[in-house]
């Protein structure tokens, strides 16, 4: 397949998972009104999406040269900003006092098995050489990418609807 082409497929992809992160942020800052999980969540999650995106064609760039170092720079750069964000994610909260939500655990779990398929593939494909896990890494990645928003929005509609009856049993 032509370089280009699977630059273009790729960058395209990275910006509707980063539009639809975004999107979702702003809808929840829209319904939360303050400083929640939901918002923190969302927003480091945007935040990572748009990072990853706005790196992919660099990263592709320097793994389409000879040598592990430049293969690692794809799965590892990816790796590595899903640990960060998972790191702020958590330090975040912390900082703003905010009892993490099932929502923050969701995105936190997802940067933590997009890490762990980073890895993976790594390892199968240059340390390995195996090359076992190319259709799983290829459908799955994407996959989970686009069954996160419709989780985020199932689990954040649950703890509304939770938030919802505990205050009417606070009033009556």
């Amino acid at each position: 397949m032509d370089l280009n082409y699977i630059q273009s497929v790729m960058f395209e992809m990275g910006k509707f998972v980063f539009l639809s992160n975004f999107i979702l942020l702003l809808i929840a800052v829209v319904f939360e009104r303050k400083v929640s999980s939901v918002v923190i969540s969302l927003l480091v999650l945007a935040l990572a999406s748009g990072i990853m995106s706005a790196l992919s064609p660099v990263l592709l760039e320097i793994s389409s040269g000879d040598g592990l170092l430049n293969k690692l720079a794809w799965y590892g750069g990816f790796a590595f900003v899903d640990c960060v964000a998972l790191y702020f994610l958590f330090k975040f909260h912390k900082l703003l006092k905010q009892n993490v939500s099932s929502v923050a655990h969701l995105v936190g779990f997802s940067f933590l098995l997009f890490t762990m398929l980073q890895s993976i593939r790594f390892i199968d494909r240059y340390v390995l050489e195996t090359d076992m896990l190319s259709a799983v890494y290829r459908n799955t990645v994407p996959a989970l990418n686009l069954i996160l928003i419709p989780l985020i929005m199932y689990f954040w509609l649950a703890e509304l609807r939770e938030r919802k009856s505990y205050l009417t049993e606070l009033t009556q």
